[in-house]
């Protein structure tokens, strides 16, 4: 048991509990609304990358990941607003008790499964379950592929891609300010 540290495995037990706690929040809401799922949603996002810049070496996975999620959030919010009608946002107080009590009772879990886990540990063999084998930082850091992922001369395909979605964009600008009129449509324009 010597030299082994255990922090970063209740670290990462902690990160896995919150994206389930996220996950399950939404779990009984009977009218959802956009907002409140877009934000569920961009919590999990913020949490996940967090725990994939702890895992691997360099943090352009998670930042494109975070970019990407980001910008379809965005698209499914414009999508949800334009097809639902105008609804008043708000919280009612059995659910915010509900959704604390929920809360409150997956902490509690987190906390015994942690505390038999630490006693789990005192008592294995710990020859078999070595540092090297636990320790994830070190495992990703002897990998490098990672390292250099946009580093490549041959960068013709990015910049394709790159020029691709900035012309999509730019037309659908222009179509939209050529219309003059919202995605949504209340009246009938004549």
């Amino acid at each position: 048991m010597k030299n082994f540290n255990f922090e970063f495995i209740y670290f990462f037990m902690f990160f896995d509990f919150i994206l389930i706690m996220i996950m399950i929040l939404p779990s009984n809401l009977y009218s959802f609304h956009p907002l409140t799922l877009n934000i569920i949603l961009i919590f999990y996002i913020i949490i996940f990358t967090l725990k994939m810049n702890f895992l691997l070496n360099s943090y352009w996975y998670s930042y494109i990941l975070f970019l990407l999620m980001i910008g379809g959030l965005m698209i499914l919010f414009m999508y949800f607003t334009s097809l639902m009608n105008n609804e008043l946002f708000y919280f009612k107080l059995e659910f915010n008790i509900y959704q604390i009590l929920k809360i409150l009772f997956l902490l509690n879990l987190l906390y015994f499964m942690m505390k038999e886990l630490n006693y789990l540990f005192y008592f294995m063999n710990m020859n078999y379950f070595e540092m090297k084998k636990f320790n994830l930082f070190l495992y990703f850091e002897n990998i490098n592929l990672f390292k250099n992922l946009f580093m490549d001369f041959s960068l013709s395909l990015n910049l394709y891609m790159i020029m691709y979605l900035f012309f999509i964009m730019l037309c659908s600008v222009l179509i939209c300010n050529k219309i003059m009129i919202p995605l949504r449509q209340l009246l009938k324009i004549k």
